[in-house]
C-alpha cells in the first residue's frame, strides 16, 4: 500500500472516529420537538401496515417520510415495544419507563445516524469521481464534522436523510454528464427517488437537473457540437432518470400500489411543485416542439449565444453570490437596521408578499442562515473558493463549473422557497449544507495548491490543520450540535431559533433528581422536555391546564419565548407569573440552565414556581 493510500485511509478514519465520538453517545441522551410523532406513530404505524399488508395505511405522512420510517423501522427489530406517547408525555412516569424512552430512542434513532456515515461514505467515492482523492478528502472532512450535519443525523426527521440523498442526487448526475456512465445516471435516479420519498421538496430536482443539461453545454466547450443531437441524447436521459426515481418511489411506498395517482401527487404533481408546474411543463412542450418541428434552430442559436458568454454568466452568478454575502454580513454587524435576518429566522412561514424589497429581505435571510451556520473555516474557504472560481480567466475548469452550478442551486432553492412563502432556516436548507462544503472544500484545495502552501500538502499536514479546526468548532458546540451557530455571529444574535429541542433531555435529567420528582407537575414551553420528566407535564395554555394545576417549576427556551409572550397575553394562570422575566438573558432566580454556545441569549432553563409569582 502506497503513501498516498495510507493518508487517505487514515483521513477516512479519523473523520469517521470522530464523527462517532461525538454523535455516538448522544443518540439515546436527546430529546427531540416532533420526532415522537415518528417514533410512537407513524414508524410503528407504517411496519404495521406492512407486516398486515394493508398497504393504503403506509402513506403516514404528506412529507411523505417513507425512508424514515423504513429505516428507523430496522430499530423495532430489537424487540423494543413503542409507547402511547401522549399519555406518557403528559403524566407521571416511573424510572423504568423514562429508561425504556431512552431505549427506544436509541433503536429508532441509531439506523438513521448508520445510515448517514454511509451516505458520508458515499459522498466521498462521488467526489472522488467528479474530482480528485484531496477535493474528496476535504468535502468528507468538512461535512462529516459540521455540526449542523451531525446534530441532525441524530434525530429521526426527514431533514436527516435529505440532506444526504438530494445532494448525491446532483453529483452523480454531474459525474454522468462528464463521464457519460450510465450507472451514475442510474445512481442519480436512484438517489432522486430516495430524496422524493423523503420530503416534498426534492421536487425541486425536476427542474434543476432539466437546467444541468443546459448548463453543461454552455460551461462544457460544447459548442462545437451540434445541440439538436446533444439535446435529443440529454433528453432521452434525462427521462430515463425520471422514470427511474419514479420507479423507485413507486416500489417502496405501498400506498402507491393500490392509489397509483398517489405516485404523482408525491413526484411531478405535489403541492410544492404547484406553483411552478404550468411553467416548467410550458418550458419542456416548447423544447420539444422546437426539437421536433424546427430540428432545435431556436434553442441551438440560443445556447450556442449563451456558450460565447459563458465566462460572463459564471462571472454574474458568483459576483451575485459575493455582494449576498457583504451585504448579510455588514447587515448583521450594523445591528439588522435594514433587515431583521433574526425576526425572520423566528417565524419562517410568512405572508404571500412579493414585493421586491420582502423578496431580497428573505434571500439574504436563507443567506445569512448559511453562512452563519458553517464552521468559520468552512465560510472562509467557501468565500475564497467563490472568489477563486468566479473570477478564474481562459477554459472553465471543471471545479469552477461545480462551484457555479451548486451557486445557482442554492440560488433557486431560495427562490423556490420565496415563492412558496418560507424563509430557509437552517433546517429548511439542510441539503444546502454539503453543497456549500464541498464549494468549500474545492477551495481549500486550490489554496492548497499555492507554492507557498503545496510543501505542506502532500505530507498531510494541511489535512491535519484543517481537520484540527473543524474539530474545535465540533467540540464547542458539543453536544447541542444542531443548535451550533458561528463565532462570527455576535452574541446578542440567534441562528436557529427553530431548533430541535437542545436542552429539552438535560432539564428533564435535572427535575428528576429532586426529590420526588415523580410528585412534580411543571409548565414547559418545549414538549420534548416531557418525554423524560418523571412527573406531570404540561405545555399548553389550556385554561383547565392553567387554571387547575399548581406548578411546581417551569422550563423555558429561547426558541419559543415568541410564542410563549403571545399566548400568555390571552391566557389566565392561577397565579400571576412575570413571562417576560422568564426569557430575559443572566436572571439569578435559574435553579438550572444551559447557555448554548456559552451564549446568554440562547438558553434553556428551569426555574421554581414561587421565585417567579409576582407580589400584589
Amino acid at each position: 500500500m502506497n503513501q498516498k493510500n495510507v493518508l487517505t485511509l487514515t483521513i477516512i478514519f479519523a473523520i469517521f472516529a470522530i464523527n462517532i465520538f461525538f454523535g455516538f453517545p448522544r443518540i439515546s441522551e436527546y430529546s427531540s420537538v416532533d420526532e415522537p410523532y415518528w417514533t410512537y406513530d407513524r414508524t410503528p404505524d407504517f411496519w404495521n401496515a406492512i407486516t398486515e399488508r394493508k398497504w393504503k395505511k403506509t402513506d403516514i405522512n404528506d412529507k411523505p417520510g417513507i425512508t424514515v420510517a423504513e429505516i428507523s423501522g430496522i430499530g423495532l427489530s430489537s424487540g423494543i415495544q413503542p409507547l402511547e406517547y401522549k399519555s406518557v408525555r403528559q403524566e407521571a412516569k416511573t424510572p423504568q419507563t423514562v429508561a425504556e424512552i431512552i431505549k427506544i430512542n436509541f433503536f429508532l434513532r441509531l439506523p438513521i445516524y448508520l445510515a448517514g456515515l454511509l451516505l458520508l461514505l458515499t459522498f466521498y467515492f462521488f467526489l472522488k469521481k467528479l474530482f480528485n482523492r484531496p477535493i474528496a478528502l476535504l468535502s468528507l472532512t468538512f461535512i462529516g464534522l459540521s455540526p449542523i450535519i451531525l446534530g441532525i443525523s441524530l434525530i429521526i426527521n426527514p431533514d436527516s436523510l435529505l440532506w444526504g440523498f438530494l445532494p448525491l442526487s446532483i453529483i452523480g448526475f454531474l459525474i454522468y454528464q462528464r463521464e457519460n456512465q450510465k450507472k451514475y445516471l442510474v445512481f442519480s435516479g436512484i438517489l432522486l427517488g430516495l430524496a422524493l420519498l423523503t420530503k416534498y421538496v426534492a421536487n425541486i430536482l425536476y427542474v434543476y437537473l432539466l437546467g444541468l443539461l443546459f448548463l453543461e453545454y454552455i460551461y462544457a466547450d460544447k459548442g462545437t457540437l451540434n445541440f439538436a443531437v446533444y439535446l435529443k441524447k440529454a433528453l432521452l436521459n434525462y427521462a430515463i432518470l425520471i422514470i427511474i426515481s419514479l420507479a423507485v418511489f413507486f416500489i417502496l411506498y405501498p400506498s402507491c400500489w393500490v392509489k397509483p395517482e398517489m405516485l404523482l401527487k408525491g413526484t411531478i404533481l405535489s403541492a410544492a411543485f404547484e406553483t411552478t408546474w404550468p411553467i416548467f411543463a410550458g418550458f419542456i412542450g416548447l423544447l420539444l416542439a422546437d426539437l421536433f418541428f424546427l430540428k432545435s434552430r431556436i434553442s441551438s442559436w440560443i445556447m450556442n449565444f449563451l456558450s460565447k458568454y459563458s465566462q460572463h454568466f459564471k462571472l454574474a452568478i458568483g459576483g451575485l453570490f459575493l455582494v449576498g454575502i457583504i451585504f448579510v454580513l455588514l447587515n448583521t454587524y450594523t445591528s439588522m437596521q435594514i433587515f431583521d435576518f433574526e425576526g425572520e429566522m423566528a417565524s419562517p412561514k410568512g405572508d404571500n408578499i412579493l414585493a421586491l424589497s420582502h423578496i431580497l429581505k428573505i434571500t439574504t435571510s436563507d443567506l445569512y442562515a448559511l453562512i452563519f451556520g458553517l464552521t468559520p473555516i468552512v465560510f472562509i474557504f467557501f468565500v475564497w473558493s467563490i472568489i477563486k472560481n468566479t473570477f478564474q480567466t481562459g477554459k472553465i475548469t471543471k471545479e469552477a463549473a461545480v462551484v457555479s452550478y451548486f451557486l445557482i442551486f442554492i440560488l433557486l432553492y431560495y427562490i423556490a422557497s420565496t415563492i412558496n412563502q418560507v424563509t430557509a432556516t437552517v433546517r429548511y436548507q439542510i441539503t444546502i449544507y454539503p453543497l456549500a462544503s464541498i464549494i468549500a472544500a474545492i477551495g481549500a484545495y486550490q489554496f492548497s495548491q499555492l507554492e507557498k502552501i503545496k510543501k505542506y500538502f502532500d505530507n498531510g499536514i494541511f489535512y491535519i490543520i484543517i481537520i484540527l479546526i473543524s474539530v474545535s468548532s465540533l467540540y464547542l458546540s458539543s453536544p447541542f450540535f444542531f443548535n451550533y451557530s458561528s463565532v462570527l455571529l455576535p452574541e446578542k444574535y440567534i441562528l436557529n431559533l427553530k431548533d430541535m429541542g437542545d436542552g429539552s433531555f438535560e432539564a428533564a435529567k435535572f427535575l428528576n433528581q429532586l426529590p420526588d420528582a415523580k410528585n412534580l407537575v411543571i409548565w414547559s414551553d418545549k414538549g420534548a422536555v416531557c418525554e423524560t420528566f418523571l412527573g406531570k407535564c404540561k405545555t399548553s395554555f389550556n385554561e383547565n391546564d392553567t387554571l387547575t394545576f399548581d406548578f411546581d417549576y417551569f422550563v423555558v427556551s429561547t426558541g419559543r419565548k415568541s410564542r410563549s409572550l403571545k399566548l400568555e397575553k390571552s391566557t389566565d394562570f392561577k397565579y400571576e407569573i412575570d413571562f417576560p422575566k422568564l426569557y430575559m438573558p443572566n436572571i439569578e432566580d435559574a435553579d438550572f440552565e444551559i447557555n448554548f454556545g456559552d451564549n446568554p441569549n440562547n438558553f434553556v432553563r428551569v426555574i421554581k414556581t414561587e421565585k417567579i409569582i409576582q407580589n400584589n
